[in-house]
């Protein structure tokens, strides 16, 4: 049997740390919780995946 080995390489955007700080100052002030499936689709944005 065959081996084949695979590597895996995840990234993520520059923006997205300063844009999840800024989620999280306002939801504090805002006393609100963020929208789980538009943070989900935010981070599905910014995020990129490389096969070696």
């Amino acid at each position: 049997m065959a081996q084949t080995q695979v590597k895996l390489s995840l990234t993520f955007a520059w923006w997205l740390k300063p844009y999840i700080y800024v989620l999280a100052i306002c939801a504090v002030l805002a006393r609100a919780r963020p929208d789980a499936d538009k943070l989900a689709a935010i981070v599905k944005r910014a995020m990129r995946v490389t096969v070696r």
